[in-house]
């Protein structure tokens, strides 16, 4: 993969700007394959921050729109090197859920309680009986999430932080039902996994790195994927965080709900 500041091209990269339209004219990063854009005021976004990040560089198509289930398997692959099986169930999966099997456009995903679900680490419950959820990152959920994290390693997001604010955010919010707590939990623990490299199990992610990823949904700059993330890697590491859930929820009362 290259990195968010690369000019090279590649052959499975949307360079095509069409649809994805600024207010002084032509995209400025056109042909700048990698390049990071944000999104522009017709562009579609979703409440997931790691395809918006692959729309923003490229990886998928700029606009959000008229996405297939072979574009988000080669984005996922491209832009975070995740296996192509576990890139399919993700793609194809999300397509299922949404009950939309040729194409989406990004802020498809976040038609409540499909994908999308309560007690986000990032994004405030649809609590108005809204079809579509927020899609924008609350700041201030931001900020305690990452003030929540660094208590295993100074500084960093491990699994076991996670389970602890998974637990706390569903105190607050509401426990999930079994399908959403398992995208509950595969959603930070991908983040994890990619973003922290190859022994991020054991050692979590930078909180600065997840930061600024979640606010920016930009690529760190010059950062590149030192491994394949797998599909029993992410079980595995998935399972840790349940079940240190179930644990700790044994183990103390929940934070009061507000």
């Amino acid at each position: 993969m290259t990195s968010s500041t690369s000019t090279n091209s590649h052959p499975s990269a949307h360079t095509s700007t069409k649809g994805h339209e600024h207010p002084q004219g032509s995209c400025p990063v056109t042909g700048k394959t990698y390049d990071f854009c944000p999104a522009q005021a017709n562009d579609a976004r979703s409440p997931c921050p790691a395809l918006n990040a692959l729309a923003n560089h490229g990886y998928l198509p700029r606009d959000g729109k008229n996405i297939g289930p072979w574009d988000l398997v080669s984005g996922l692959r491209n832009g975070y090197r995740i296996s192509t099986v576990l890139a399919c169930i993700l793609s194809f999966g999300s397509m299922l859920l949404l009950g939309q099997y040729r194409s989406l456009s990004l802020s498809d995903l976040a038609r409540h309680n499909m994908i999308e679900h309560n007690a986000s680490l990032v994004h405030k419950d649809d609590r108005n009986g809204a079809e579509y959820a927020p899609c924008m990152v609350n700041r201030k959920l931001l900020e305690a999430l990452c003030a929540d994290g660094g208590k295993v390693f100074p500084d960093r997001m491990t699994l076991e932080d996670a389970a602890h604010i998974r637990v706390k955010r569903e105190a607050q919010c509401g426990v999930l039902d079994g399908v959403h707590g398992e995208i509950a939990r595969g959603e930070i623990v991908i983040a994890i996994g990619v973003l922290g490299g190859k022994d991020a199990a054991k050692n979590g992610l930078a909180i600065s790195t997840l930061h600024d990823w979640l606010q920016h949904e930009r690529l760190p700059v010059g950062w590149k994927p030192d491994h394949t993330q797998g599909l029993y890697q992410t079980y595995k590491m998935a399972k840790y965080v349940r079940d240190r859930m179930r644990e700790i929820k044994a183990e103390k009362p929940p934070v009061e709900s507000h």
